[in-house]
């Protein structure tokens, strides 16, 4: 293969012969745009200057915190409370509603799947732990607890014939069998 090489038209200087000029011209074009890229990646990064109140340590830390409240349909909490348009066939968007009133969307995990999964966690009171992250109402749910008569319960669900516990009530890893719904009573610390 023979490049054509002219001193008078730099688009056909490194392209070979059989490329046609339009041709030419789109990879000649991509590669200046290439080069650029990383030219500027390569170039120190800018800093933004931050808002006021906001250091470097609170602005990329998520904050641990517990929450305790029901699992919701956000959609139909808006339409309930402000009469937002909502279409009568709508996915759930599934957050929680905390005891003092705020909202949070859900963050979906291996540890927080069985919120989306299982409709019987969605009817119960539960305390979430987890993460809440900076200047946002996202919430990662990391532990799950349900609240019944004033006791506080562990969740998990169980594989009676692997006798492996799970955060999720997905098929059994091991045996793909069904695993059960557990609540077990919290022990009070000594």
């Amino acid at each position: 293969m023979e490049l054509a090489v002219s001193q008078h038209d730099p688009i056909r200087t490194a392209w070979p012969r059989w490329l046609s000029a339009s041709n030419r011209k789109v990879l000649t074009n991509v590669a200046l745009l290439t080069a650029t890229i990383w030219v500027s990646s390569a170039a120190e990064p800018r800093t933004e200057p931050k808002p006021a109140g906001v250091t470097a340590t609170n602005a990329a830390t998520p904050q641990e915190i517990q929450l305790r409240g029901r699992v919701v349909c956000l959609a139909e909490e808006m339409h309930r409370l402000f009469q937002t348009d909502l279409a009568v066939q709508h996915e759930h968007l599934f957050g929680f509603r905390a005891d003092d009133g705020k909202y949070y969307t859900l963050l979906r995990t291996k540890f927080s799947e069985a919120l989306f999964m299982d409709q019987r966690l969605r009817e119960k009171e539960l305390i979430l732990k987890g993460r809440l992250f900076p200047n946002t109402q996202i919430f990662e749910p990391i532990t799950l607890r349900s609240v019944r008569d004033g006791v506080v319960y562990e969740l998990y669900y169980y594989c009676t014939i692997c006798d492996i516990e799970s955060v999720s009530p997905a098929p059994c890893a091991c045996c793909q069998g069904p695993v059960e719904l557990v609540e077990k009573p919290l022990r009070a610390s000594h």
